[in-house]
């Protein structure tokens, strides 16, 4: 690492069901629960957690010092929030919510919580979000009511990673995609990872990786770490990690059905320029790309048969 690059750890971790008080909610807790899982926060350690399914600060206040972090969540109401927890000392602004990811008003469709934070005199975007369950990897025109509504969050999602590739800050789509989006042809990472703007050229943290959690119960990761063109070359090399719960799967409920990810960026100083692309990197990129190309015109081509 070097003396101009700044290293932050970025998390996402839905926590089922977390009520701000004890024995509530559909995954009730004793005051141990909490204690526990106050501890693998500890141990998870990240500058900024992305959380899902918490029932806003008094929530993750007991899981996260508050001493430590501060909390920002989306505007809902409903106990099923999306939202971050930052490590203080951390400049944040909070933006307004990605309101439209709510296509339908049900109670099941959350909105994004947005926030920039400056790093080493550098803006990045972040963006947290639990997308509709239950259309994990059917075509994303399937007729069913969880994939029409998930292929309308598609829509809503694109236009502002487009929004954000274009205004070339740096960003982060980080949550519960409820999605395997790693899966060879997947469509909705087609759709999100066009390089147009050149910056929505992707990379998810969880490419070519199998979930450990419970027991690798679900190997085929839904929670993803997706990084633009620009921030993605910060990222440290073997950095991705997943927590993994040490009770028994049969302690899940009380814990979460989710293990947290995480990886970590070496944030350049702002004054210090982005270093140039080896030949051999550039070459590398434009073969990815032509790739990718081939692989978008073969799925058109089995589509229209």
């Amino acid at each position: 690492m070097g003396a101009s690059a700044a290293p932050l750890k970025i998390a996402t971790w839905n926590i089922e069901h977390l009520r701000a008080s004890s024995n509530s909610g559909p995954n009730p807790r004793t005051e141990t629960d909490y204690q526990r899982l106050a501890a693998y926060a500890e141990q998870l350690d990240a500058d900024v957690i992305a959380l899902q399914e918490v029932e806003g600060a008094a929530a993750a206040a007991r899981i996260f010092d508050p001493e430590e972090y501060a909390f920002f969540f989306s505007n809902q109401t409903e106990p099923m929030l999306t939202g971050f927890a930052v490590r203080r000392g951390i400049d944040v602004i909070q933006n307004p919510d990605l309101a439209e990811l709510d296509v339908g008003g049900g109670d099941d469709l959350r909105y994004g919580a947005d926030i920039t934070i400056t790093r080493n005199g550098r803006e990045l975007r972040l963006l947290s979000i639990h997308l509709k369950a239950f259309c994990f990897q059917n075509p994303i025109d399937a007729p069913s009511n969880a994939c029409m509504a998930l292929n309308q969050q598609l829509t809503v999602l694109e236009n502002w990673i487009d929004a954000r590739a274009a205004a070339e800050v740096p960003f982060l789509v980080l949550g519960d995609f409820n999605r395997r989006l790693n899966l060879l042809g997947d469509q909705f990472w087609f759709e999100i990872d066009d390089a147009d703007p050149p910056n929505a050229d992707l990379v998810n943290g969880t490419a070519g990786l199998l979930s450990q959690c419970w027991e690798g119960e679900f190997p085929n990761y839904i929670d993803h770490i997706v990084m633009d063109a620009s921030s993605s070359r910060w990222l440290v090399p073997d950095s991705f990690e997943q927590l993994l719960f040490l009770e028994p799967i049969a302690q899940q409920d009380v814990l979460s059905d989710h293990c947290p990810i995480a990886i970590t960026l070496d944030v350049p100083a702002a004054d210090v320029p982005e270093p140039a692309l080896s030949e051999t990197q550039r070459q590398l990129l434009e073969r990815l790309e032509s790739v990718e190309r081939e692989l978008r015109e073969l799925r058109e081509i089995i589509l229209d048969m």
